[in-house]
């Protein structure tokens, strides 16, 4: 299963290092996501269902998982999801758990130029160590 996880992430990165980059990628904090949310830019949970349930999630942000548990993922079919959000022409902000998973996407999603600006944010174990608040995934 790691070994999978391994070969995805390779991929993943194979991907980002072809092509010429259209975005840049900028590293935000709990605040700016607050800022930027209330400016209706979207926020796009990419951790899994269980996940989701087990912390909770930001209040109106957007669920899509991105990788599953097996390491898979369906980059194209992703990128069709968020593009079909409000806003999400203007830039999209990405949360996961540590901010791992979603640095090696935001990297790849660079290469589309379907999002100008995209936020990459430290993920759900930042945005609670900070007393931030969530509600129940549903």
């Amino acid at each position: 299963m790691k070994l999978k996880r391994i070969i995805t992430l390779i991929l993943l990165f194979i991907f980002i290092l072809t092509g010429n980059s259209y975005a840049e990628t900028k590293n935000i904090g709990n605040d700016e996501i607050k800022r930027l949310m209330s400016l209706g830019i979207p926020l796009i949970d990419i951790r899994r269902k269980d996940e989701w349930v087990s912390t909770g999630v930001i209040e109106n942000s957007y669920h899509h998982t991105f990788f599953e548990k097996d390491g898979t993922y369906d980059f194209k079919g992703f990128i069709n999801k968020v593009k079909n959000i409000t806003n999400s022409e203007k830039g999209i902000i990405l949360f996961c758990r540590t901010g791992r998973r979603t640095t090696a996407i935001a990297k790849a999603l660079e290469k589309t130029n379907y999002f100008p600006n995209i936020y990459n944010t430290r993920g759900i174990k930042e945005w609670l160590s900070k007393g931030n608040k969530v509600v129940k995934y549903q």
